[in-house]
C-alpha cells in the first residue's frame, strides 16, 4: 500500500507564538498552574513507577528510572527478523525460523521491546493484574525508543489493540494492550480502533498451552465488526509467546485488505 498517512483532523493546531496570543487571563492561568505543579512536586515528588526511585523533580509523565529502563530491555543473541522468536546463540546469517518458514504469518513484522523476563516481566505483570494503569505510558515510551525507526518506516495509519472478550473485560476491568495502545496513539497522533477487531468467542488462558493448542483454541475467536479503508494497521499486544494470537488477528485484518504489523512489549522464549 502506498502514500503516507493521511492528515488526522480530530487533532487541532494551536498556536504556540505565546507572546502575541497570550491574555492577561491566560498569563494568570499560567502562573497559577507552574505554583500549582511547583508544590505538588514539593510533596509528591517524582519517583520511578516500577521500583519508587526518586527522579529528576522535572519529570511531569510517568516514567521509569534509568535502571528500571535498562532493565526492561533484555535482548536475545538474534532472533527471527519476522516473529522476533529468540534465539539461543548469534546467527551466522539472518535467518526466519522454523515456524515462519512453514507457515509464514499474514503480519508484514513483529517487534517486541525485549525479552519476556525480569523487570519488564514484572512491569507488565503489573499493569495486566495489579490495575498499575501508569505503567502503560513508560512501557509505551519504551516501544517508541526502541522501535522509532520500524514504525516510522512503516508509517501506521491506524492503531488496533488485541481485543479481549467481553467476559475476560469484564473481570478484569481493562484492557492492558488498548491501555498501551492509546499511549502509542497520543505519542503518534494515530487513531485508535478499538471495536473493529473483536473477540467473539472466550478462550481458554493461553499461559500453560502448547503452540499448536494454542493455534486451537482461537480458531474463530476474532471477527471484524463493520468495515474501514484498506489501510496500514500497527496491531499492539501485551506479551507473544506462540504468536498464535498475533497470527490470528492478522489473518483476518488482512483478508479484508490491510497490510498489519505488530508491536508487543515481550516476547516470551518458546519452549514448545
Amino acid at each position: 500500500m502506498a502514500g503516507k498517512p493521511h492528515s488526522n483532523s480530530s487533532f487541532t493546531t494551536v498556536s504556540t507564538n505565546t507572546e502575541n496570543s497570550a491574555t492577561p487571563t491566560t498569563s494568570i492561568k499560567t502562573r497559577y498552574t507552574s505554583i500549582f505543579h511547583y508544590f505538588l512536586h514539593l510533596l509528591l515528588p517524582p519517583a520511578c513507577q516500577l521500583c519508587g526511585e526518586a527522579l529528576p523533580t522535572d519529570s511531569s509523565a510517568p516514567a521509569l528510572c534509568h535502571a528500571c529502563s535498562s532493565g526492561c530491555i533484555q535482548e536475545a543473541p538474534a532472533s527471527c527478523p519476522l516473529c522476533a522468536e529468540p534465539y539461543a546463540a548469534p546467527m551466522v546469517a539472518v535467518h526466519k525460523c522454523t515456524q515462519c518458514v512453514q507457515h509464514p504469518p499474514a503480519f508484514t513484522w513483529l517487534k517486541t521491546i525485549g525479552i519476556h523476563a525480569d523487570d519488564l516481566q514484572l512491569a507488565v505483570h503489573e499493569l495486566k493484574y495489579a490495575g498499575r494503569f501508569h505503567l502503560a505510558h513508560p512501557l509505551a515510551q519504551l516501544l517508541l525508543q526502541r522501535l522509532h525507526r520500524e514504525i516510522s518506516n512503516y508509517a501506521p495509519q491506524t492503531i488496533i489493540p488485541v481485543p479481549l472478550h467481553p467476559k475476560r473485560l469484564r473481570e478484569r476491568g481493562y484492557n492492558q494492550s488498548l491501555l498501551v495502545a492509546q499511549q502509542l496513539g497520543s505519542a503518534l497522533k494515530i487513531d485508535i480502533s478499538s471495536d473493529y477487531l473483536l473477540r467473539i468467542r472466550a478462550t481458554r488462558s493461553q499461559t500453560d498451552l502448547t503452540r499448536k493448542e494454542r493455534q486451537q483454541n482461537l480458531h474463530g475467536a476474532f471477527t471484524l465488526h463493520g468495515a474501514i479503508t484498506p489501510q496500514r494497521i500497527l496491531l499492539v499486544d501485551d506479551v507473544v509467546t506462540t504468536t498464535a494470537t498475533c497470527r490470528e488477528c492478522a489473518t483476518i485484518l488482512v483478508s479484508a485488505g490491510h497490510e498489519v504489523a505488530v508491536v508487543a512489549l515481550g516476547r516470551a522464549r518458546l519452549h514448545s
